[in-house]
């Protein structure tokens, strides 16, 4: 009677044991899962972004220009990018001379920031940034830049993604504090190229 009641004693405990072993922690098994398979996430690593456009310059006077914004960036999660960009625009404007006008002129509104871009949905995004900005005056005969501080605001629209690149279009406000000429604005709305 012995012998059959340690044989069973010996089976329940070992099948205590086999049914723990099963147990497996779900981070773990998702880690393991995904370790040999290449991400589908619409976005990773790093990313270069160009737009170009049309824009407004007010501050020294009020003007239209090209609009530019050039962005590298690191993807931090699936929906954040963090971004160092080069965000300007030019006021164009006629130089006046004793026999009507004269040559075309532009002056320069260039900010070097630091900042992050969102997505608010799959295709809808908004980014931030703050850095230094520099206001060159073009006079014809020499070039003039002043310093100062800006942040930029802005809103895009991923409108077609091919592989690696996204096509959209974006906007932005980019206000500074520069040296000699106070509170300046600058805005643009750009078509964009993205890649991911």
């Amino acid at each position: 009677m012995k012998a059959p009641l340690v044989v069973v004693v010996v089976v329940v405990a070992l099948a205590g044991v086999a049914h723990a072993d099963d147990k497996v922690d779900p981070a773990a098994e998702q880690a393991a899962d995904e370790a040999n398979l290449e991400s589908n996430a619409p976005r990773a690593g790093m990313t270069f972004s160009v737009a170009l456009g049309g824009g407004i310059t007010m501050g020294d006077g009020v003007g239209r220009g090209p609009a530019l914004s050039f962005r590298v960036g690191h993807v931090a999660t699936p929906s954040t990018v963090l971004t160092l960009e080069i965000t300007g625009g030019s006021l164009f404007h006629q130089q006046i001379a004793p026999m009507g006008n004269g040559p075309l002129l532009h002056n320069d509104f260039i900010g070097l920031m630091a900042g992050g871009l969102h997505y608010v949905s799959a295709s809808f995004w908004v980014r931030g940034a703050t850095g230094l900005a520099t206001y060159t005056i073009d006079s014809g005969e020499n070039n003039k830049a002043h310093l100062g501080i800006t942040g930029v605001g802005g809103l895009g629209l991923d409108f077609v993604r091919w592989h690696y690149l996204v096509l959209g279009i974006e906007t932005f406000a980019q206000v500074a504090i520069v040296g000699t000429r106070g509170l300046m604005l600058n805005t643009g709305l750009c078509l964009g190229l993205t890649y991911y």
